[in-house]
């Protein structure tokens, strides 16, 4: 991955960071369809958690259009294996899977454009970054790893869980990598007020209270950040995919031109 080999305008490089927030994820796509839109391209993108499945997809060439076909057709035993266990409802062999059949068992390094995807090191709290060797659909599962829900990933003697639970909108790495511009996609509106439900809603509200206390220093590394209106939108209301890739594409349509002004 030559991370500094990429020309653009006025030689500003735009690095683009998704964060997490499951079936919210699908509005970074309507967010990519408005840059592709608009003629921005971009250099290098970050995901974490189910942003890591948008920036994968990206990074491997797949187009914004393609990933909204691939979203509304998306179910979410797709996703979920419910297999109980002491660590957790859910296996993450099914996101693997996904990964798989849309690139094959690629790795960081053979993608397009530079690809950073964070998890966390449980036993360190701390964020960690997969380098160039790994397999794309083992840094996608484990990135992805709600604590809770999924059983957490296991790799070289590490046990990771979600990345969002230190570094959300990771764009502190592109800033790290060279990236002149950074573009910060956050997902956080759900919810707020609003008396959880269940067991799933008050785990992850409860974790969604340090995402947003650490995206607040992430942020500082951007120069623009994205909040598409995600609303009552829950994080597994498939049925509501359309919705989601209209906000994402109303969030960007809204910064466009402050995006513009930038390059």
């Amino acid at each position: 991955m030559e991370l500094l080999s990429l020309f653009k305008r006025n030689d500003k490089k735009l690095g683009v960071a998704l964060g997490g927030g499951a079936i919210w994820a699908t509005a970074h796509i309507g967010v990519l369809e408005v840059l592709e839109e608009n003629g921005i391209k971009i250099d290098g993108i970050a995901g974490t958690s189910a942003g890591s499945i948008v920036a994968a997809l990206y990074a491997f060439g797949y187009k914004p259009y393609q990933m909204k076909e691939m979203a509304l057709k998306l179910k979410l035993g797709d996703v979920f294996h419910w297999k109980m266990s002491k660590m957790g409802l859910s296996q993450t062999d099914r996101i693997e899977k996904l990964i798989i059949s849309a690139i094959g068992e690629k790795k960081i390094g053979d993608a397009n454009m530079p690809l950073f995807i964070t998890a966390t090191d449980l036993m360190k709290a701390e964020q960690f970054v997969f380098l160039d060797d790994t397999p794309v659909h083992v840094a996608v599962a484990a990135s992805c790893a709600i604590p809770g829900i999924f059983v957490p990933f296991e790799f070289n003697g590490m046990v990771l869980v979600d990345g969002s639970l230190v570094a959300d909108v990771n764009c502190k790495v592109l800033k790290t990598y060279g990236f002149d511009v950074v573009v910060g996609v956050e997902l956080s509106s759900y919810g707020k007020g609003k008396r959880p439900n269940n067991m799933f809603e008050v785990l992850l509200e409860s974790l969604q209270s340090m995402v947003e206390i650490r995206n607040k220093e992430l942020e500082s590394f951007a120069e623009l950040i994205i909040k598409p209106d995600i609303g009552d939108v829950g994080r597994f209301e498939i049925e509501k995919t359309p919705l989601l890739l209209q906000k994402g594409r109303e969030a960007m349509a809204s910064g466009v031109l402050k995006l513009k002004d930038i390059l």
